[in-house]
């Protein structure tokens, strides 16, 4: 959603994830990263429920031999969501501090879209949702297979105590009305750890709650480092795939396809790392969705933390159309800061738009930088070698009002080894059958990522992939591709 209609501490508020070599804590690098698996333990407590084999069709609703178990209310003390069922979450289902949910893998989770179904990990309590690529966690519509939609249901909402760049600390998250209690987010812990997210598919989430108030598929609010999250797909979202307000939380293998607004968007001093991330868009959608969106803070102040993340290895696939709107592989304003690195970004109506002023002097001073990557236009499209429109002296938020930044020079300047202009032979824009993957490694002008603990740091390569035997994205059953 445009920031300006997100972010607002007292009115209502809308809340609104690959394979590569990782060792058994999820941790790219061969060196241990921060934070460990939280133990977990088996109660019937917490929210109702009540079981029965009746609802959705066997069609939508994963093995039809297992039973269905409602699931609603406050989650107070640790449960586990077993295998051996199915789950259907009702309206505001909140995991409250102290306790732990645990999903095992090969759990099927379905959102019902009446109540408008959200999954809140509230600050303090904890999820361990590890799947495996064969038996992946999958959180769906409660609709029979054919009819789902996105907006269905809510979507997965997770909050921590890492800090954020909000008036006093602290900030209630969007997508869930401000009279719930629970959704307050923010503090002073960095390693704050909320558990595990891996082998995750969340598909046809971000149920609209009232006008310009939808939640995403997954919105992470103050999120701590100590959080796990790795190899989670996002499908037909009807708002952002991923969001991340604030916080440190580290990320990598994420896969958003077909979403109805921005793939990953950053806000309120998020400044994680992530590796790895993959977005395929929707050419039937209209409006501005965009790749990457990125603000300090709707205000575009200096509030600190600034919003700052560090990114490698990403392959950003827009509509490939001539838009009704203009769309952006990279909207990056409101005083945003940054590293972007080892990138294809291309299919979109222009790769980048710096908007304002305050992230026009970032990027001159280098506090903004985009090194190593690859842009390349749309079809139709009237851009600058795939980068950027000509200046067009509109004024903000909306439009460009960068006092005349020279993206395209900006991007073109030697030292960032950045390529634009032509395709480099992706296709990548097949609903069903995407191929990311070049045929040979883009290693030329690749920045080598930090040997920090987190970043894989052999994949001096451009893209998400290495090359045509590189295909995680597209392997496993935690993966489904699809226009529908």
């Amino acid at each position: 959603m445009e920031s300006l209609n997100r972010l607002a501490l007292v009115a209502p508020l809308v809340v609104g994830l690959g394979i590569a070599a990782c060792s058994d804590d999820g941790n790219l690098g061969g060196t241990a990263g921060p934070g460990g698996n939280a133990s977990s333990s088996s109660s019937s407590g917490g929210a109702s429920s009540s079981s029965s084999s009746g609802g959705a069709s066997s069609s939508s609703s994963g093995d039809p031999t297992k039973p269905i178990e409602e699931v609603s209310g406050d989650i107070d003390s640790s449960r586990t969501l077993s295998n051996a069922k199915r789950y259907l979450l009702k309206g505001l289902v909140r995991v409250k501090p102290g306790a732990t949910l645990t999903i095992e893998k090969g759990t099927y989770i379905m959102g019902d879209s009446a109540s408008k179904a959200i999954l809140l990990v509230e600050a303090g309590a904890k999820i361990m949702a590890e799947g495996t690529a064969d038996e992946p966690i999958v959180m769906t519509s409660q609709a029979a297979e054919g009819a789902r939609r996105a907006g269905d249901w809510g979507g997965l909402v997770i909050l921590g105590n890492a800090p954020v760049n909000m008036p006093g600390g602290k900030g209630n998250i969007e997508g869930i009305l401000s009279t719930a209690s629970g959704t307050e987010f923010g503090g002073t812990d960095p390693n704050d750890d909320s558990g595990v997210i891996r082998y995750v598919r969340i598909e046809y989430a971000g149920v609209v709650l009232s006008p310009d108030n939808e939640v995403n598929g997954v919105t992470f609010g103050g999120v701590g480092r100590g959080t796990k999250v790795d190899h989670v797909m996002v499908r037909h979202a009807l708002d952002d795939c991923f969001e991340f307000f604030g916080g440190t939380v580290d990320a990598h293998h994420l896969i958003c396809q077909y979403n109805q607004d921005d793939g990953f968007d950053f806000d309120n001093g998020y400044q994680g790392r992530l590796q790895f991330l993959v977005l395929q868009q929707d050419p039937k959608h209209p409006g501005e969705d965009n790749g990457f969106e990125s603000d300090n803070d709707a205000q575009g102040s200096a509030n600190t933390p600034i919003t700052n993340p560090t990114v490698f290895n990403v392959t950003l696939c827009g509509k490939n159309a001539d838009p009704d709107s203009a769309q952006y592989g990279m909207l990056i304003r409101r005083n945003s800061k940054g590293s972007y690195n080892n990138m294809l970004i291309g299919g979109f109506e222009a790769g980048l738009d710096v908007r304002d002023v305050s992230t026009a002097a970032n990027a001159t001073d280098g506090s903004l930088s985009i090194k190593g990557s690859w842009f390349w236009g749309s079809k139709g499209a009237s851009v600058i070698d795939g980068i950027s429109f000509p200046e067009t002296g509109a004024t903000a938020p909306d439009k460009n009002n960068d006092g005349a930044f020279d993206e395209v020079g900006w991007f073109k300047t030697a030292a960032n080894d950045n390529k634009f202009g032509q395709d480099p032979g992706l296709d990548c824009f097949n609903a069903s059958a995407p191929n990311f993957s070049p045929a040979t490694s883009l290693t030329a002008g690749a920045v080598a990522p930090p040997n920090d603990g987190f970043f894989d740091t052999t994949a001096t390569y451009m893209g998400a992939f290495k090359d045509g035997s590189d295909k995680w994205a597209t392997t496993g059953k935690w993966v489904a591709w699809s226009d529908k």
